[in-house]
């Protein structure tokens, strides 16, 4: 069993990390050239919504639980 020490920043840190592998994932899927460019370009809105979703998560943990 694993154990972590690191229990602290659960919608901050991974939540950036998380939107940092989207971007990634969208850059890698414009130039995915097996796929038609209809079909690239929906993959990367797709990774690039998601990147923007945790950005969110991490902005709302860093503010606490304040509206």
């Amino acid at each position: 069993m694993n154990a972590t020490t690191d229990q602290g920043d659960a919608y901050g840190f991974k939540a950036r990390w998380m939107a940092e592998k989207n971007r990634e994932a969208a850059d890698a899927a414009r130039v995915a050239y097996n796929f038609p460019p209809s079909v690239r370009e929906e993959r990367v809105n797709y990774y690039l919504a998601e990147a923007d979703r945790w950005d969110a998560l991490a902005d709302q943990g860093q503010q606490g639980d304040t509206p």
